[in-house]
């Protein structure tokens, strides 16, 4: 590849980060938290997941941390709801980096989206994320019961965002990321010729 090449494939990475680190922002902006177990900020309807997610699926696992990590501390600093959570912050990164480290290992697109929400799931959601709110916002309550009311939602809401995620990976692959892909994927939707 040429030094040219090199230089506009970076730029346009840099540029789609810098898009997706907006988007970030804004879905932060918008997430509508619901109260479980009486905790205002518990749980909260988001679709930061697939902004997080797919710019680590197409950009790799450091432009999709940044990604995450940018638009959890810029969506805190215009739209604060509490105090600074470092623990939400690490894991909004991690909603970038995992995918983004999955889709390396080479799997079946649609393998490599469950693998990355389940993981997802495990490593943010019920870890940092539920520590985090649970050590910072809630009082009187153990953490396992915490939990407990807080997974119920959130298991829908991961759902919801992975099967988005999957619906939308082979349109975006095809047409938004050309010449992004990751390495090893197939962008041509699976025909029925094919089996």
């Amino acid at each position: 590849m040429n030094e040219k090449l090199k230089r506009q494939l970076a730029l346009k990475r840099l540029a789609y980060t810098a898009l997706f680190a907006a988007l970030a922002i804004a879905a932060n902006g918008f997430s509508v938290f619901l109260p479980v177990m009486g905790v205002g900020s518990s749980a909260s309807l988001s679709f930061n997941y697939i902004v997080c997610v797919f710019a680590g699926i197409f950009l790799g696992p450091v432009a999709g941390g940044i990604v995450g990590g940018v638009g959890d501390l810029l969506g805190w600093v215009i739209q604060p709801a509490g105090p600074f959570n470092v623990f939400i912050t690490i894991g909004s990164v991690m909603l970038g980096v995992i995918p983004g480290l999955v889709f390396k290992a080479k799997l079946n697109p649609f393998v490599s989206v469950l693998i990355s929400y389940a993981l997802i799931f495990i490593v943010c959601t019920a870890g940092l994320n539920s520590f985090g709110i649970w050590l910072f916002y809630v009082r009187g309550k153990s953490f396992f019961v915490f939990l407990a009311g807080r997974l119920a939602l959130q298991s829908v809401v991961l759902v919801v965002n992975a099967a988005l995620t999957a619906a939308m990976y082979y349109p975006f692959a095809k047409y938004v990321f050309k010449g992004l892909t990751p390495a090893g994927t197939d962008t041509k939707a699976p025909s029925s010729e094919k089996r």
